[in-house]
C-alpha cells in the first residue's frame, strides 16, 4: 500500500463527542458514531465524551470493517460506525478501495459526502 500525503489544512475538522467515540470509525456532524446515518467523515482517534475529535474529510480515510466490504462497491455504516457493504439497502457513505473479510481489518474507503441510496 502507498503511504498517505500528508494532510491538507481542509482534510480535518474538529467535532465535539456527544459519546465515547472510537477511532478509525465513522462519525456524524452531531459527534456520534454514524450508526447507519449520513457519516461528515472518520474518527481520527478515541475521543471521551464532550472531548474534541479530529475527523478525516479528505477523499479518501482509513475506516475500520464491520464485515464484508467488496473493494469497488458501495459502503454504509453499521451501528458502531464500522463500514458495511451497502447491499442495495441505506445510505451509501462512501466506496472501498480495498476488501475486508472479517470485522476489525481496516481497508481505504473513497468518502461520498451527501450519501445517496441504491
Amino acid at each position: 500500500m502507498k503511504a498517505r500525503q500528508p494532510r491538507g489544512e481542509n482534510d480535518t475538522v474538529t467535532i465535539v463527542a456527544a459519546a465515547a467515540i472510537t477511532g478509525k470509525r465513522m462519525i456524524t456532524a452531531l459527534g456520534t458514531h454514524a450508526a447507519a446515518h449520513e457519516a461528515v467523515g472518520v474518527a481520527l482517534h478515541d475521543a471521551d465524551d464532550t472531548t474534541t475529535v479530529s475527523v478525516g474529510v479528505a477523499p479518501i480515510e482509513m475506516v475500520e470493517a464491520g464485515g464484508t466490504c467488496t473493494a469497488g462497491g458501495g459502503l454504509k455504516s453499521d451501528s458502531s460506525g464500522r463500514a458495511v457493504d451497502q447491499g442495495g439497502t441505506g445510505i451509501i457513505v462512501g466506496y472501498a478501495l480495498d476488501s475486508a473479510t472479517t470485522a476489525g481489518e481496516f481497508i481505504r474507503m473513497l468518502l461520498t459526502h451527501g450519501g445517496n441510496t441504491a
